[in-house]
């Protein structure tokens, strides 16, 4: 602060854009967020106990049982979800690797993407 005192107004600007300099440029984009930060548009349940799946959006409490087997066409159709989209995988005790491995290639093959 003694040199503004000292040095008036000319200290001062040159103080201040020096800091201004700091700062993030305005004109670059941020940088956007990678895969595994970004949040699914969906999440499929899988539960191994009654061989079926729940696919429920993200913003969805409950979502609709549907057959493993018709996850992905059931996401693109009923759903409405761009390809690109972004789906979680979650599972209850017991489920089949085979099973799991058959929705998993559905959804990729139909464009979707894991978290």
């Amino acid at each position: 602060m003694s040199i503004l005192l000292r040095h008036g107004p000319v200290a001062a600007t040159m103080m201040f854009t020096g800091l201004a300099a700091c700062g993030s440029s305005s004109n670059h984009a941020a940088a956007p967020p990678s895969s595994a930060a970004a949040k699914p548009d969906v999440i499929i349940t899988i539960d191994g106990v009654r061989h079926a799946c729940v696919v429920a959006l993200i913003h969805e409490e409950n979502g609709s049982a549907v057959s493993c087997a018709d996850v992905a066409p059931f996401v693109k159709d009923e759903l409405r979800l761009a390809t690109g989209s972004i789906y979680e995988i979650r599972s209850i005790p017991d489920v089949d690797e085979a099973e799991l491995g058959r929705v998993t290639a559905s959804l990729r093959d139909a464009g979707y993407r894991s978290q």
